[in-house]
């Protein structure tokens, strides 16, 4: 019998990331849409899946395992819930509002001996899993650096500008599990540096110096920017692999030598190259709608652990060394 699945929430990010990739599971079963909006329920669930507005009635269809992709006042109170109840949780980031949600969160799945994953999707995205075999040969890490600049032109959650520090609050998580899985794990926020340039609910940008196991790292975000670019470059002995999140592109440049004219102009073919080639199969992919950067992966991979009773593939200590780097970055520029 297959894995039993339900979705909470039927917003974009369950229709275009969480319910396709159910859907494409050949041994997991989506049986059961809840939202607060019957209507969005029934617009977002599948012909002969159920679509409700009833949580009793979504958890009388016997699951297994849920989503929970609602917004994230909700996703502590939701979990707890269905942990209660025996059933597995897969949560959207952000994890929880603070440390202290994320931690019943934590304690009700230990209690329910049921698994608890947060939804780190970028890590299983062709361009990470590409970035981690790249530096598997690289040499030692030297440093790691996050670049995102944030448009409010792109679509966006209805609710950020209430969240603690707007869209950085939602944003934020990305770049910290993918500094927290190159960097080698146990992430610190080392010091915080934000302009407010006169907007009230979220800062014009932000600069975080963090640490690592492997090493020290650095995030800049810009928020209000005329275009949306997300980049992660991790320096290494021989080569710097960009990881150009948005596009699910990865180019490792190599090594220029004595930086030549011949060196540089070697070196900026062979990134021109390799940036074509994965824009195109990322592309391929979009136009097939089999791009979902990285939803599909961890979905598989939370649904295998379940069934195989192995433990979570996202490690509850990495969901909480994000939360707890998040506060540290609100403390440090919230007005006290």
């Amino acid at each position: 019998m297959g894995l039993r699945f339900g979705v909470i929430g039927a917003g974009w990010v369950a229709t275009a990331r969480h319910i396709p990739s159910i859907q494409r599971l050949a041994d997991v079963e989506l049986v059961a849409v809840f939202d607060r909006s019957l209507d969005r329920a029934k617009a977002a669930a599948p012909k002969g899946v159920l679509a409700t507005g009833d949580l009793d009635e979504f958890y009388g269809s016997d699951l297994d395992a849920v989503s929970i992709c609602t917004s994230p006042w909700s996703h502590a109170d939701q979990a707890i819930g269905a942990l209660g109840r025996g059933v597995n949780v897969l949560c959207e980031k952000p994890m929880a509002l603070n440390s202290a949600e994320a931690n019943s969160m934590a304690q009700a799945a230990e209690t329910a001996q049921r698994t608890l994953c947060i939804s780190h999707n970028f890590l299983w995205s062709d361009a990470m899993n590409k970035a981690r075999r790249s530096l598997s040969k690289a040499g030692p890490l030297r440093y790691v650096t996050g670049f995102q600049l944030s448009s409010e032109e792109r679509r966006l959650p209805v609710w950020y500008q209430d969240l603690p520090g707007g869209l950085l609050f939602d944003e934020i998580p990305h770049m910290l599990y993918i500094l927290d899985d190159l960097l080698g794990s146990d992430l610190v926020v080392e010091d915080v540096r934000a302009d407010w340039a006169g907007r009230a609910n979220e800062p014009q940008s932000c600069e975080i110096w963090l640490r690592g196991k492997r090493g020290p790292g650095q995030l800049t975000m810009v928020f209000g920017a005329p275009i949306s670019e997300w980049h992660v470059a991790s320096v290494a002995e021989k080569t710097v692999v960009d990881v150009d999140l948005f596009r699910d592109v990865t180019i490792s440049s190599g090594s220029d030598g004595a930086h030549g004219a011949r060196d540089v102009l070697a070196t900026s073919a062979r990134v021109a190259t390799k940036h074509l080639a994965g824009f195109a199969a990322s592309g391929i992919r979009l136009a097939r709608r089999r791009q979902y950067w990285g939803h599909d992966g961890l979905i598989e991979a939370f649904s295998n652990s379940i069934q195989e009773r192995t433990p979570s593939p996202v490690p509850i200590s990495s969901a909480l060394a994000v939360v707890r780097c998040s506060d540290a970055i609100l403390e440090a520029i919230l007005p006290k």
